[in-house]
């Protein structure tokens, strides 16, 4: 009895020497067939023998790039984008006009309908050019960051 009583207060010396900073965090990721594929290819080429380690090493010391995403702007330019497809549907109205002109009003009448619509075309169309230059700009202002 008297050796169980000493006993009690002691540590074994049996088994593994606990670890200094054991690392008690855990983290999961699921991925799909193709991603797998990817991810299995970079951990061969790495030289890591356990997939653990290439984690870690790629999450903690590859930078990151952060990309910041402005709501805003997004949205303008995809409005933006959205007037080409109604400049296209504009294009085949006018050429139901023009059709419509000449055969209800005949040829005098309709140059001088024409005429204003010509007018107004040319308008569309340098408006037109300016969003497209705008477009361009803020596509490459937002690429960039």
């Amino acid at each position: 009895m008297k050796k169980e009583n000493q006993n009690i207060g002691r540590k074994s010396k049996a088994g593994r020497k606990p670890k200094v900073n054991p690392a008690i965090y855990r983290c999961d990721i699921r991925l799909n067939e193709t991603d797998n594929c990817k991810f299995e290819t970079l951990f061969e080429l790495s030289g890591f023998k356990y997939r653990g380690h290439f984690i870690k090493d790629r999450v903690l010391n590859t930078p990151l790039k952060i990309i910041e995403v402005d709501k805003i702007i997004s949205d303008y330019i995809i409005k933006l984008s959205q007037i080409r497809s109604q400049i296209r549907g504009i294009g085949n109205n006018y050429n139901q006009v023009l059709h419509l002109l000449k055969d209800q009003l005949g040829e005098r009448k309709a140059l001088a309908y024409l005429y204003k619509l010509e007018k107004a075309m040319i308008e569309l169309i340098l408006t037109y050019k300016e969003i497209e230059q705008q477009l361009q700009i803020l596509e490459t202002k937002w690429l960039q960051k």
